[in-house]
């Protein structure tokens, strides 16, 4: 075990060693040999050795004889493990590969980190090789100024709004009511949560200079394992491994393959034998037992310790996930309501009793309804719909107008309050105007941009993309990003001409009449609507794998900048893409398969099929069955694929790791390995979640007329969604760097896209798709024609026209001109439309109604889309994005902090003037405290 101890001055033998070794390697690779330390390297090492004299007489007590199984540490029990890197050892040690890593490794132990090596031999599979990094405090306080990190300075708690105090008084029965109700949906283990929380006091970012102004009770737990990984990270980004301008980071290495990954540590098991939570159980532990495992999906977030364990950029993805659901409370219920209301008025609905009840006064199922397709196709019944017209007025009635415009306030709604709900854990996060590394250059942008220019902010050369060439490669995109909708489109095309074939093949190959009652529902058309539905859903799930491999490369070609430009320019293509695919066939139903089906002698072609007609039902009818099998499909396959892989995966794993432990007893399991055979996190890993929950908006808020479950639903998934990835963050995958960012990005403003569009096509889908304005044109303007008050009998039967069979050509009349018994041959059959009869002359022409109705249409659209805009527009203005105490906060803060500043600088001033007169004389000077010479920022970076 002692050749694994590795010191500094070991590491430096090592990397020397391993200098001499590749040297030859070397001689017809120059571009790869490092740089020299210079003066301040040598002086950051001399703090590091104080440090570290002063680190080891502290833990002198506490060495390791042997490795444990679990630890977090170097051998020594001291240095904390900050990052650990992996690779698999090359047989050939002066290949390029190697050399790579003794020169970045050499260079991360010059930038002030501490490095220690496990070799192949102790690691259970014998091939990884493993660096574990530390970051001693003289570097954390370097970097922590470096990326302006806020930390709590010396001042008492927060203080708290009296107003707010107040306030709560007044209403103290309700918010204690209010805290009995969901106290066992919140952690309510009290020591846990104040041992983990963030201290609720002032920051400020952090100087070397005004050490003594900040609160460090404990060098070792001042800065958070999150933070110090950032810190690792932020280092291991600019370190490099060659002279070549692009041998940079630790990115390009892993890309490269030179290391397998690179990652911080999990802080020990999440799993335990105990019954009960441990006081002294580590954070993972607590969030498995609080908030991870599947006993806890009645738990509010823990925000504030997912923050801390996963970072700022997690703790708002579940933040966003947590409201969202809640948010979702209110439709699901308003939409069960609209679902009870159209059940219980079903025995009411004049328009259902008149197809269904042969005792109505105005019964017309006995009308007999023009073929569905061409001469294979017989006459048929109105009554045979009856199923159908029963479930279109559950889903389409009085109350679907009014579930429309609530949803469609909703979603504004929604997102005004995300706002501030968003900017609150901002504050609360210390994430307002944020920039750590929004203007990180990306490793990929500066080894393929050759040209450089001088930035105007920071004086120093820096790659630059020409106007031209941006624009071209833009072009470039945008036109291959077209070509692929097209593509989807023509897959649309391609489902349309499968129901034109499939539906004349099932009305002839299909005997559905020894089936009863379940035949009389499956109809042909419903069988091609539910198949081409299944079609279409594969189709989807096909060209979503296809086109995100699209997507990603045209990005990397686009050679955005930063990592946001990145994000950012693959979230729209990726939108584009799923929108289209996921929205076009509802669109279709919803808006155009209708008016291209054409009337009687007058039928739609598509080659040699005939253009379909909407199921018997209507097209609500259709168009609610096309939204439950994709939207359901689509979240029932990604939950399967959440569940069912990770568990074979991790089967998988722990028989590996027990078949490796029988064969080496000796060699332990270490915690980096346990980590390492966990699935890695992806670099974009929440774009696909928040990508899941945008197409589920879309679904909840466009066609919410069709199918007023859909926020059920998706409430119900979205339950088992927030558990499914607290589970996959906590046990399945590596713990993700804890990145930070103050918002959700351009994700947001899809959202409000979407919002928007919700609008129009729910105006459109009760304008073009719904019954109710037809049924109410005719109960003001025509009923009365026909009955002595205003009704809705009679309605059926006035929507429908009569065409005389007679003017069928050969292509469409039907082969059995007598398909009723008793009735004799068909003279005349009935099809939907406002048509006149074949008396009138001209016959078959549009009449009055007609355009009464497209009047009414017209006009509701125009209405209901100004008035929704206005509400919109009203609540967005009526509900600010802060609110104004949280802004009096805001200032009242900066004003406070700087006037302790202020307070710390006098006091320092009146203490050094006290104690030496003379040393207003060097008080400009920079100060060298105990801990950290700022001589060392002449380091290079």
């Amino acid at each position: 075990m002692d050749q694994k101890v590795a010191t500094n001055s070991d590491n430096e033998g090592l990397v020397n060693q391993s200098f001499a070794t590749n040297e030859t390697g070397f001689a017809s690779n120059k571009e790869y040999l490092v740089m020299k330390p210079t003066n301040g390297g040598a002086q950051t090492k001399k703090t590091d050795k104080a440090y570290y004299k002063k680190s080891k007489k502290k833990h002198s007590s506490w060495q390791c004889s042997e490795r444990p199984k679990t630890t977090l540490h170097f051998h020594d029990g001291v240095r904390f493990i900050d990052y650990i890197l992996a690779y698999e050892e090359d047989e050939d040690v002066s290949c390029l590969k190697s050399q790579k890593r003794v020169i970045f490794e050499q260079g991360l132990e010059e930038k002030g980190l501490e490095l220690e090596r496990e070799p192949k031999e102790e690691s259970q599979d014998q091939k990884t090789c493993f660096v574990k990094v530390h970051v001693p405090w003289p570097t954390r306080l370097k970097y922590a100024e470096r990326m302006k990190m806020k930390m709590p300075i010396k001042e008492d708690k927060i203080e708290h709004d009296i107003s707010e105090e107040e306030q709560c008084c007044s209403c103290g029965c309700f918010r204690n009511a209010l805290k009995c109700c969901v106290g066992s949906c919140t952690l309510n283990n009290h020591e846990l949560k104040e041992k983990f929380a963030d201290p609720d006091c002032y920051t400020h970012e952090f100087s070397v200079e005004k050490l003594d102004f900040f609160d460090i009770q404990d060098e070792e737990t001042f800065f958070s394992h999150a933070e110090i990984s950032r810190m690792a990270y932020r280092i291991m980004s600019e370190t490099r491994y060659g002279e070549k301008r692009v041998d940079i980071g630790i990115t390009a290495l892993l890309s490269d393959d030179v290391y397998t990954a690179a990652y911080p540590l999990h802080e020990g098991k999440f799993a335990s034998k105990e019954s009960k939570m441990d006081k002294n159980a580590n954070l993972r532990r607590l969030l498995y037992w609080e908030w991870a495992r599947w006993g806890r999906w009645y738990k509010f977030q823990p925000l504030d310790i997912i923050r801390t364990y996963l970072g700022d950029k997690l703790g708002l993805y579940f933040a966003f996930l947590d409201f969202y659901i809640k948010f979702l409370i209110i439709p699901s219920i308003v939409g069960i309501g609209v679902l009870i209301y159209g059940v219980v008025t079903l025995v009411d609905s004049v328009v259902s009793e008149e197809i269904c009840d042969e005792t109505f006064s105005t019964y017309a199922g006995n009308l007999t309804m023009c073929p569905l397709c061409d001469r294979d196709c017989s006459y048929w019944k109105l009554s045979t719909s009856c199923l159908a017209a029963q479930i279109t007025y559950i889903f389409d009635n009085e109350a679907t107008i009014f579930f429309a415009v609530f949803m469609s306030l909703w979603a504004t709604m929604f997102l005004e309050f995300w706002k501030r709900r968003q900017f609150k854990l901002s504050y609360d996060w210390d994430l307002v105007d944020y920039d750590e590394e929004r203007d990180l250059v990306r490793p990929e942008f500066e080894a393929q941009v050759t040209r450089e220019r001088l930035n105007p902010v920071t004086g120093q050369k820096e790659p630059f993309l020409s106007t031209g060439d941006r624009y071209s490669r833009t072009a470039f995109s945008f036109v291959t990003v077209l070509f692929w909708i097209l593509v989807i489109i023509a897959a649309v095309f391609a489902v349309i001409v499968y129901r034109l074939a499939i539906n004349a093949i099932f009305a002839v190959s299909l005997d559905l009449s020894s089936l009863g009652a379940i035949g009389e529902f499956a109809t042909p058309s419903l069988l091609t609507t539910i198949t081409a539905s299944l079609i279409s859903l594969i189709v989807i799930m096909i060209l979503n794998k296809v086109y995100e491999k699209v997507a990603l490369w045209l990005t990397h070609m686009e050679l955005p900048r930063t990592q946001l430009e990145f994000e950012d320019s693959f979230t729209l293509k990726m939108f584009c893409f799923q929108f289209v695919n996921y929205y076009s066939f509802l669109f279709y139903v919803a808006f155009f398969k209708s008016p291209f089906a054409g009337y009687p002698g007058n039928y739609t072609y598509l080659g040699e099929w005939r253009w379909t007609e909407c199921d018997a039902g209507g097209c609500m009818y259709e168009l609610s069955i096309q939204l439950i099998i994709i939207m359901l499909g689509k979240q029932l396959w990604n939950n399967i694929v959440e569940l069912v892989w990770p568990w074979m995966i991790n089967k998988y794993r722990a028989w590996r790791s027990k078949k490796a432990s029988n064969e080496m007893p000796d060699n332990q399991y270490t915690r980096w390995e346990q980590d390492y055979d966990l699935r890695p996190y992806e670099n974009m890993g929440l774009f696909y979640e928040y990508l899941e929950m945008v197409i589920q908006f879309g679904f909840v808020t466009l066609f919410v007329a069709a199918f007023p479950l859909a926020p059920v639903f998706a409430l119900l998934n979205n339950i088992v969604e927030i558990r499914l990835d607290a589970n996959k963050f906590i046990c399945e995958i590596r713990r993700p760097l804890a990145e930070k960012c103050s918002d959700i990005g351009a994700w947001y403003y899809l959202l409000e896209f979407i919002g928007t569009l919700a609008v129009v096509t729910n105006a459109f889908t009760l304008a073009i798709t719904s019954e109710a304005l037809p049924k109410l044109v005719y109960y003001y303007g025509y009923s009365t024609d026909f009955y002595p008050e205003m009704t809705y009998q009679g309605y059926t039967e006035n929507k429908l026209s009569i065409f005389n069979v007679s003017a069928f050509d050969d292509r469409n009349r039907p082969a059995d001109p007598s398909p009723f018994p008793g009735e004799g041959n068909v003279t005349q059959c009935r099809y939907q439309d406002y048509r006149s009869p074949p008396t009138a002359s001209p016959p078959y022409v549009l009449t009055m109604q007609y355009w009464h109705v497209i009047a009414a249409k017209l006009a509701f659209v125009i209405v209901m889309e100004h008035v929704v805009f206005f509400l919109k527009r009203l609540l967005d203005y009526l509900i600010p994005d802060r609110s104004r105490a949280l802004n009096d906060k805001i200032r009242r803060e900066h004003f406070l902090v700087r006037d302790m500043i202020v307070k710390a600088e006098k006091e320092k001033l009146k203490k050094q003037l006290s104690q030496n007169p003379n040393a207003m004389v060097s008080s400009s000077k920079p100060e060298e405290n105990k801990f950290f010479s700022v001589e060392n920022e002449n380091t290079p970076m």
